[in-house]
């Protein structure tokens, strides 16, 4: 089969035989079973994986181009306790939100800033949008600079009925990097954001918003 033929695969290529819900949990598990077309020519049959079924995702750096400072916070990710490797399961990370709702990665992702950090965001710079894990799930990311006033942010937030306990706090953007060079950002979005800001933060710094 010819590169150009490979490059070509797509929907038709695959045939979804079986499909079912296998957990229904806060994330949902479907048991998918298809038949595919191999590079080879030949043609698998018959092919099981399971599918974590869960909201896009939407998340934010948030970036004071005049005090040319950072925002991050902090939280417990129970799923690190069982990382041996790691000294804490509490990470430092961006501003996340799920998109649950009928609404656009934009507006959920200003209503997070509020509610994670007290930030209000004054213009939103698209940086990617991708699929964390396409091996597990089909979710999306949506990913984001936001230009804001940090001169009184940091502090605790989260909802207590959602037994969120947040704390946000902010650092010149070279104690970031610095954080990024120390392995400390270890979270997928957290990482690709920073690695862009890198690239393109002299795009703003020091302009006013």
């Amino acid at each position: 089969m010819t590169l150009e033929k490979r490059e070509d695969f797509n929907k038709e290529n695959i045939t979804v035989t079986s499909k079912r819900r296998i957990f229904n949990g806060f994330f949902k598990i479907d048991e998918v079973i298809v038949d595919h077309d191999c590079f080879d020519g030949g043609r698998f049959e018959n092919v099981r994986r399971e599918v974590i079924v869960k909201c896009d995702t939407v998340s934010i750096l948030l970036y004071d181009p005049l005090r040319d400072e950072l925002l991050f916070i902090r939280q417990l990710r129970v799923p690190l306790i069982e990382r041996e490797e790691r000294r804490s399961p509490w990470t430092i990370e961006i501003v996340a939100g799920t998109i649950d709702r009928d609404e656009t990665p934009e507006s959920i992702i200003i209503a997070e800033a509020e509610e994670e950090a007290g930030v209000e965001i004054k213009k939103l710079i698209p940086i990617y949008d991708y699929f964390p894990s396409t091996g597990g799930s089909p979710g999306k990311m949506y990913l984001y600079l936001g230009l804001c006033d940090l001169t009184n942010a940091g502090g605790l937030y989260g909802l207590e009925e959602e037994s969120e306990d947040i704390e946000a706090f902010v650092i010149s953007r070279e104690a970031g990097f610095e954080l990024l060079a120390k392995g400390m950002l270890d979270n997928g979005f957290t990482l690709i954001a920073m690695l862009w800001f890198q690239l393109h933060y002299r795009d703003y710094l020091g302009k006013p918003i």
